[in-house]
């Protein structure tokens, strides 16, 4: 791709205001009570923390939160970082461009400044992704920002977050692998902890369906089907360690409603009941969305629940 028309897409694809996205989202149930707790925690001036398992839509909350404070108050931006073990200081803050810090020094021009910086500069909100995954050396780099509001920069000193910043952590509960102990000191400056589960069924029917394209809509009668799949994998706690999330409905609900589009067009010939449809598809997405225990192989468990719930 040449550089011009990488400029023209680019520029075309730039979300410039967070405040003007369009956000499909659910607000029954759990999810409501978890907005208004956020925006409790801002008018204290509280920072929350979102736990829950993976897919039950931490992130997208967090967005429509900062889509709210974007709208209410102009110009005030989103950024975010998902953590990992590889995450450093640097990745928050941001760092020296070597070029430029070559020929003039370790000025402010030479400076690219990361997202937790950009968020405390223009008073936007800052989602710290996963925080458990990344380590406590890491962790952290947030306790002076969310003590003092104020964070130091190598070489250029020490700024004072504008008094709209507004931080947010989301993680994953610790019993999962790959997460790291949250330090004590950080747990000690966020005060408002949001727990999120897995929605009640009919919260989670809602999302599956607002998250279909109209022409791949499915009937009643097979979101039920979907939803008996999913909800099987959480219950097998002894074979399962990360069951199915609600991507896992959303993405059989889509293959199931581009089959129907098909047929009504007739592309393809519906030769099948819904059940042999469903069972196929299921099988494809569960592959790559539930986590087995320790030498339990992931094909057995998708063919048990798969018996269960749609009879092979």
């Amino acid at each position: 791709m040449d550089k011009e028309r990488f400029r023209t897409l680019f520029q075309d694809r730039l979300i410039q205001d967070v405040a003007q996205q369009k956000i499909d989202i659910v607000l029954s149930g759990q999810y409501g009570k978890a907005l208004e707790l956020l925006r409790d925690a801002e008018a204290t001036g509280l920072f929350p923390a979102l736990v829950g398992p993976p897919g039950v839509g931490k992130t997208i909350l967090c967005r429509y939160f900062a889509s709210l404070r974007a709208k209410e108050k102009k110009g005030r931006n989103f950024h975010w970082l998902t953590m990992d073990e590889s995450i450093k200081p640097s990745h928050f803050i941001g760092s020296f461009d070597p070029a430029i810090t070559l020929k003039h020094g370790f000025t402010i021009e030479a400076f690219n400044p990361g997202p937790l910086l950009s968020a405390m500069l223009e008073g936007g909100t800052f989602l710290a992704n996963e925080i458990n995954r990344a380590t406590e050396y890491s962790q952290n780099t947030l306790l002076e920002p969310l003590e003092e509001a104020s964070i130091g920069i190598p070489h250029l000193g020490r700024i004072q977050a504008d008094e709209d910043f507004f931080f947010i952590c989301a993680m994953n509960p610790e019993e999962l692998s790959g997460t790291h102990r949250l330090s004590e000191a950080l747990k000690d400056r966020i005060k408002v902890w949001i727990k999120l589960t897995y929605p009640e069924k009919a919260t989670e029917l809602d999302i599956i369906r607002i998250n279909l394209p109209e022409q791949f809509m499915v009937e009643e009668s097979e979101l039920e089907l979907i939803y008996s799949v999913i909800e099987e994998t959480r219950k097998n706690k002894i074979d399962i360690e990360v069951p199915a999330s609600i991507r896992a409905g959303i993405a059989i609900a889509k293959l199931l409603g581009r089959r129907r589009y098909l047929e009504s067009k007739g592309i393809v010939e519906d030769e099948e009941s819904v059940y042999v449809h469903l069972a196929d598809i299921s099988k494809h997405v569960l592959l790559g969305s539930i986590k087995p225990k320790p030498g339990v192989k992931v094909e057995n468990i998708i063919d048990g629940i798969i018996n269960k719930t749609l009879g092979g």
